[in-house]
C-alpha cells in the first residue's frame, strides 16, 4: 500500500478506493492563490463584455446605415466640419476603367470623400475601382443595374434590375449598398417598395453630362450650392474630372466642406428612411 500515490491509499471498509480530496480541493492546497485569479479574471471579462455591448448599443438611426470607413489620408487629416457648410459630391453612371481611377486620384489628393451612385453593369466590369471607391472612405451606392426608367416598365422588370444590381455590389462588396439613386430622379410607389434604401436625388445639377467644359461645370455648381446641397456629377467623362479640383478648391474658398451623403445625413439629424427621397440636407 506504502507504494502507491497517497491520493490512492485511503481505502473505505467497502473495499472500494475513494479518493480523499478532490481534484479542486487538491488544487487549492497546492496553489492557493489561483482560486483569487479565477474570480478576477471572470470579473474582469464581464466588465469587458457588459461595456462593449452598452457601447453598441445606441439609439443612432444612423447606426442603420453602414457607412464606409474612411480613408487613411482622411483619417490622418481628421477633416474638421464644426460650423462649416457641409455640401455632398455625387457621381453616377460608372465606375469608368479611364476615368473613375483619375478622379479617385484627385479626391484623395484634397482629402475629399464622395458618393458614388454606381450601375450594376459598370461594377460588374470593374470589380476592383469598385473596392477602391469603397477603401478609400467614399459611399458606394446603387444607380440600379441598367439605367432604366423604372417608372416605365413593369414592376416586376423594375425588382429584377434593382435586384439584379444588389447582387453584384454584394459578390463585390460582401454587402448590398444601403442608398439608390433610381435614373433620372424617377419613382413612384412601386420603386420606393423595390429600392428598400433612402432614394437620394439632388439639388444641384451641374448638366456635365450636356456642357462637357470644365468651367462651365464649376460655374453652374457655383451658382447653385448652398449648405446641404446634394450636386449631381459622372465620373464618366474626361471633362467633369478636370472640373473637380477647381470646384473643390472654389468651394473651399467660400467655407463649404465636402461629406458622404451618410454623412450629410447623419450631421443634419436625419435618419435616412427606406422608400423616402432626399434633395437635400438643409439645416
Amino acid at each position: 500500500m506504502s507504494a502507491l500515490p497517497r491520493e490512492l491509499q485511503c481505502m473505505s471498509t467497502s473495499g472500494k478506493t475513494s479518493f480523499n480530496r478532490t481534484f479542486l480541493g487538491r488544487l487549492n492546497l497546492r496553489f492557493p492563490w489561483l482560486k483569487l485569479y479565477l474570480v478576477i479574471f471572470i470579473g474582469i471579462a464581464a466588465i469587458l463584455d457588459l461595456l462593449d455591448l452598452t457601447i453598441s448599443r445606441t439609439n443612432d438611426p444612423q447606426d442603420r446605415i453602414s457607412i464606409a470607413p474612411m480613408s487613411k489620408h482622411v483619417q490622418i487629416t481628421k477633416r474638421d466640419i464644426a460650423g462649416k457648410k457641409l455640401i455632398a459630391l455625387t457621381f453616377d453612371d460608372g465606375p469608368s476603367a479611364t476615368t473613375t481611377p483619375k478622379l479617385l486620384n484627385i479626391l484623395k489628393s484634397r482629402d475629399v470623400p464622395a458618393t458614388f451612385f454606381m450601375l450594376g453593369n459598370m461594377a460588374r466590369g470593374n470589380p476592383d475601382i469598385v473596392k477602391r471607391v469603397s477603401e478609400e472612405g467614399h459611399e458606394v451606392a446603387s444607380h440600379t443595374m441598367y439605367h432604366q426608367n423604372l417608372i416605365r416598365i413593369s414592376n416586376d422588370s423594375a425588382q429584377s434590375d434593382i435586384n439584379e444590381a444588389k447582387s453584384i455590389f454584394e459578390d463585390i462588396l460582401g454587402h448590398a449598398p444601403n442608398l439608390t439613386r433610381p435614373p433620372y430622379g424617377n419613382y413612384n410607389d412601386n420603386v420606393r417598395r423595390a429600392v428598400n434604401t433612402p432614394m437620394i436625388l439632388w439639388s444641384v445639377d451641374t448638366l456635365d453630362w450636356k456642357k462637357r467644359d470644365p468651367d462651365t461645370i464649376v460655374s453652374t455648381a457655383l451658382d447653385q450650392a448652398y449648405d446641404g446641397a446634394i450636386i449631381l456629377m459622372h465620373d464618366i467623362y474626361d471633362t467633369t474630372v478636370e472640373a473637380v479640383p477647381k470646384l473643390i478648391d472654389s468651394m473651399r474658398q467660400n467655407g463649404y466642406e465636402f461629406v458622404t451623403i451618410p454623412e450629410l445625413a447623419k450631421e443634419r439629424g436625419s435618419s435616412l428612411e427606406s422608400g423616402v427621397a432626399y434633395y437635400n440636407f438643409r439645416p
